[in-house]
Formats: C-alpha cells, sequence, structure tokens
C-alpha cells in the first residue's frame, strides 16, 4: 500500500484531492492541517475520517512520523503532496515588517522542507519508496508586484526538488502547475489593491469570463497522472 500525506488540506483543491483519495481507495490519506476547527467541519459535513495530523508552532514534524511509523501497515511507499502555499500578504518589497517576512519564509519554504526532509530520512531509514507531487505555479518563473514571497517560495521549492531527484534518481517527482484556479486565494487576489499588484483586472476578468479552473477537476488530474499512474514526461508539468 502507498500512504499519502498531504498538506492543505483545507483548501480548494487539497480538499478536493482528500475527498477523492477517500473514495477511490488508493491508500491511506494523512491530511496536514494547521486549523483544527475548519479541519473538522470541512470533513464531518462530509462524513469522511482520514488520519490528521494538526502543524504546531515550529513543528519538527517528529508527530507525524510517529503516526507513519505507527500504522500497522506496511507502506511500499510514500506519496508527500506538497499544497500548503500562502499568497499572503500581497505587498510591495520595502513594505514588510520583520516578523512579516519570518512569517512568510518559515510558512512557505522552512515547513514544506523541514516535512519533507523528515519524510525523505524516514524512507531512507525504512528502505521505502518516495513520490512527491509538488503544486507549481508559473508565478515561479515570472516575477509578479507585490507577489515576492510567494514567487520565491514556489522557485525555492522547485531548485530543492531538483536536488533531491538528483541525489535520488529512484525517487519520483514532480512539480504540477494547475494554472489559475478558482479557489479562496483567488477571490484573495481580486480584491487586492491596484498599486500593489499590477494585474488584478486581469484576474477579475478572469473570474468574469469564467475561465477558473475548477479544484475537483484539477484533483482529478493529479490523482489520473501521478496517483493512480505514474506518467510524467518532465519535472514540471502543467494542467491540461
Amino acid at each position: 500500500m502507498q500512504k499519502i500525506i498531504l498538506t492543505g488540506a483545507t483548501g480548494g483543491v487539497g480538499f478536493q484531492l482528500a475527498k477523492k483519495i477517500i473514495s477511490s481507495d488508493i491508500g491511506k490519506l494523512y491530511c496536514v492541517y494547521r486549523n483544527r476547527q475548519k479541519y473538522e467541519d470541512m470533513f464531518d459535513k462530509e462524513g469522511l475520517f482520514p488520519e490528521g495530523y494538526l502543524l504546531e508552532n515550529k513543528d519538527d514534524f517528529s508527530g507525524l512520523i510517529n503516526l507513519l511509523d505507527g500504522d500497522e501497515h506496511e507502506a511500499e511507499n510514500i506519496v508527500l503532496i506538497l499544497n500548503a502555499f500562502s499568497i499572503i500578504p500581497i505587498a510591495s518589497i520595502g513594505t514588510f515588517a520583520t516578523e512579516e517576512i519570518e512569517e512568510m519564509i518559515y510558512g512557505n519554504i522552512t515547513r514544506n522542507v523541514l516535512m519533507l526532509n523528515r519524510v525523505v530520512e524516514y524512507c531512507k531509514k525504512n528502505d521505502i519508496g518516495l513520490r512527491v507531487i509538488n503544486l507549481d505555479s508559473g508565478a515561479a518563473d515570472h516575477p509578479l508586484n507585490g507577489w515576492s514571497n510567494y514567487c520565491a517560495s514556489k522557485a525555492y521549492m522547485n531548485a530543492m526538488l531538483a536536488t533531491l531527484a538528483s541525489e535520488n534518481p529512484d525517487y519520483q517527482i514532480v512539480s504540477f502547475d494547475p494554472g489559475v484556479v478558482d479557489t479562496d486565494m483567488q477571490a484573495k487576489i481580486r480584491n487586492t489593491d491596484k498599486n500593489i499588484f499590477n494585474r488584478v483586472d486581469t484576474f477579475i476578468e478572469y473570474k468574469e469570463r469564467g475561465v477558473l479552473r475548477k479544484p475537483e477537476d484539477i484533483a482529478d488530474q493529479i490523482i489520473d497522472r501521478y496517483l493512480l499512474n505514474w506518467n510524467p514526461q518532465s519535472m514540471r508539468e502543467k494542467a491540461v
């Protein structure tokens, strides 16, 4: 069997992924979340009760490893889905408070790297295969006003995973760009001050024209392309 660790389980794509993974019975699911009340409300409403892991402040992920280790079923491989990234705050460089910078780096980079590091360590120790699915973005390659933190964190994770692949050719790793998806993050983008993010009108137009992708459709693609089958043509791919 495979054990699937899903971050950002209460987000648009993450929540749809969780529901579909459970209904598809393609592995034991571990949902990583930050807000217990939101997590319980969302999953209880659906009558779903996956294994959950509540992130603590400055978490070292020992608890997550203990969850994996304590399961009576041995895993042939671990699947780590990195889906938890925040675009907030959207602001210009030179306006961030020191605390905001520290929180941005920890939330978008440090926490993901810590988790990745512990999972790789666990897989090596137990001789278990690893598959990493990273939710990518065009922001990793294109600087966008007000999005410095988001752009940098996406680029950082791509570089980290490219190095992991080089060090471990037997691991299966892909960064998947879902495109522009109709999520809470998009709503926050549309409400940004035009003086900070100069492409607000473009994102408003995406919504008005109905071109935003549905989270459930993106979840289907991830499951079909990387969980039920493993068929990436390159380390970085886009939704179709």
